[in-house]
């Protein structure tokens, strides 16, 4: 098969080892979906990922209405080791602007998504079992081989207690006189901290600015929206980072 061919076929994350001749099972939606909207076959080919083993070129060996296996034949491209980390630490937002910020986050790199509640954080659930499927569907169609890791929420306050302290957390904090983040130098593990509408409080800002491992910055002049903010910020990362797959 050629490349052109290679990137027609259907992408799937699995969390079975990958290797030649293993006998991957398939999860229900999984099989639905090759059967009954791609229409595939007992024989076809698709790509498998599973974050640890690279991609790997697989036939269908099993095809139902609610199972499916596939069977690994070679290793396409192998897992890069690990050179950094990304992490977006947001506060969650409305339904549809949520979805585009996980979608756009994977496709931009980020290793590692933190929600984070404040006090002005309207939206204080999140479905995790959700943004998990949407993060593993983003990186099927963007052709990334890892999935970001989601962490559960936590209060402002809470963060510093689980923070590691090596990885520097560039605070985005509108109408402050700080850095420019495009001017700054980001090492290749680094957080970006977005704040939700309306911004931290005052109380928030001066406890963000204690923090020791915390980095205010400025992203202009514009208020931008959370969303927005976040794509900045990883497009910012990723021309430091060498963490990229492609």
């Amino acid at each position: 098969m050629s490349h052109d061919d290679y990137i027609k076929l259907p992408r799937l994350h699995v969390h079975q080892e990958l290797h030649e001749n293993a006998k991957i099972s398939l999860s229900s939606a999984q099989a639905h979906y090759l059967k009954n909207v791609l229409r595939r076959n007992e024989g076809d080919r698709l790509l498998l990922f599973n974050g640890r083993d690279g991609e790997w070129l697989a036939a269908l060996t099993a095809l139902g209405k609610k199972e499916a296996v596939a069977v690994p034949e070679k290793c396409l491209r192998p897992q890069p080791a690990p050179q950094g980390e990304t992490h977006l630490i947001f506060t969650p937002i409305k339904k549809a602007r949520l979805d585009f910020l996980i979608e756009k986050a994977v496709e931009l790199g980020a290793t590692h998504l933190h929600p984070l509640i404040t006090a002005r954080t309207e939206v204080r659930h999140i479905n995790e079992e959700r943004v998990q499927a949407q993060m593993i569907e983003a990186a099927e169609q963007c052709e990334r081989l890892a999935v970001p890791r989601l962490s559960r929420p936590v209060s402002l306050a809470a963060l510093p207690g689980s923070w590691d302290r090596a990885i520097p957390v560039y605070a985005c904090i509108e109408r402050r006189d700080a850095p420019q983040l495009k001017d700054c130098d980001i090492p290749d593990k680094a957080a970006f901290l977005i704040g939700p509408e309306g911004g931290f409080s005052p109380e928030e800002i001066a406890m963000i600015e204690k923090m020791p491992f915390s980095k205010p910055v400025s992203l202009g002049e514009t208020v931008y929206r959370a969303e927005t903010a976040a794509l900045i910020c990883l497009i910012a990362g990723r021309q430091h980072s060498k963490i990229y797959e492609k």
